[in-house]
């Protein structure tokens, strides 16, 4: 019998809606005659916890330090231990962290908005004032559009430099703006805050880069789409009423028939190019081009279960035909089914490296 350990996971969403992969997985897991052994990942006897065990599950959130340990403690299941872990070092090890996912996706030749990280003050002025305005400009993390801010001009992008070259920033927070002694004290009481050690365990501070984007004009909504396994799943996200951020506004819009297919088919791309167990990517349009905007290994659960379906790519390229599949399917549900064929698939692999040792007479029965 399988051994499958998992790690409890439960989220209050801000519309108050109960979330718990975990729960999920266990009853979908009772009910397939799977044993699962709850572990806990902070305790000193974890990896003794997992012994015995075919494959670890973490659904783990957005906010630090959960997040840090998590992205610490999977790769070395993973790649120490040897037994498949979700999420996959591949699948996560970018989330969270939209320097990471530049980087990575302009390596993988994902198409996005033209996007500059500068490591240099100096360099980052130069560019603020010779660019043209409006200029988008973002903290590496940050979710539900948290640490998104739309830059007007070369002195408001100064103000941000400076702290972030300096002092560092814990979030945009409020908007800039005011005098020149209102925004020293500003930088004081967040030099205060730091020395007095009163920030929430749960912010990382950021210096020393400048993260910008191109602003796409005419985007009013972008289109979440979801990949897990051979499965897509798209809705689209209207923008914030005056705002251009569409990312957390608590206003999807559902209906299949205004899916951007194109959209649909650059999430494929992404999940294969990437080899990702699960991939959720915010698709924009820059004229007639789709661009995507940032990626996410997790995502909340109600929001994709409550797609009317989903598409499936029905060839291995792209431009293959997507095919329609009616019916409600909660992702965490296709995580697991996914999660448990790859286990069997690796222990079927292994099964035939030993015997194939065996056959060559370098191990002995």
């Amino acid at each position: 019998m399988l051994t499958i350990a998992i790690q409890p996971d439960k989220v209050i969403q801000p519309n108050g809606v109960r979330q718990s992969y975990s729960d999920r997985w266990m009853a979908l897991a009772a009910n397939a005659g799977i044993a699962t052994r709850i572990v806990d990942a902070y305790a000193a006897d974890f990896f003794d916890q997992l012994a015995g065990c075919d494959g670890f599950m973490w659904r783990f959130g957005y906010r630090a330090p959960e997040r840090l340990l998590a992205k610490r403690l999977l790769p070395a299941v993973e790649h120490g231990l040897g037994i498949p872990v979700f999420p996959s070092w591949k699948s996560a090890w970018h989330f969270e962290d939209k320097i990471s996912q530049h980087y990575l996706l302009q390596a993988a030749g994902i198409p996005m908005p033209r996007t500059w990280v500068f490591w240099e003050k100096d360099v980052a002025l130069e560019f603020l004032r010779n660019t043209s305005y409006p200029k988008v400009i973002k903290l590496t993390n940050g979710f539900r559009s948290g640490n998104v801010r739309l830059l007007h001009s070369a002195e408001e992008g100064a103000y941000w430099v400076d702290r972030l070259f300096s002092t560092g920033v814990w979030s945009f927070g409020p908007l800039a703006g005011g005098s020149r002694l209102r925004q020293v004290l500003r930088r004081a009481a967040t030099v205060a805050r730091t020395l007095a050690g009163t920030h929430s365990l749960r912010d990382e501070l950021q210096r020393g880069y400048l993260y910008v984007q191109e602003f796409l004009e005419g985007n009013e909504f972008d289109t979440r789409v979801t990949v897990i396994g051979d499965r897509a799943f798209a809705y689209r996200r209207m923008n914030r009423p005056g705002d251009f951020r569409a990312s957390g506004s608590g206003r999807p819009d559902w209906d299949p028939s205004q899916i951007d297919l194109e959209a649909v088919r650059l999430a494929f791309r992404v999940a294969r190019a990437l080899d990702t167990q699960s991939v959720a990517i915010d698709a924009m349009r820059r004229g007639s081009d789709r661009v995507l905007g940032e990626i996410s290994y997790t995502y909340v659960s109600w929001m994709v279960r409550d797609c009317p379906g989903h598409w499936m790519l029905s060839e291995a390229a792209d431009a293959g035909p997507l095919n329609w599949v009616e019916g409600h399917l909660a992702p965490d549900d296709a995580i697991f089914e996914d999660f448990i064929s790859e286990v069997h698939a690796g222990q079927t692999a292994a099964a035939g490296r030993a015997a194939g040792w065996q056959a060559s007479g370098r191990v002995t029965a």
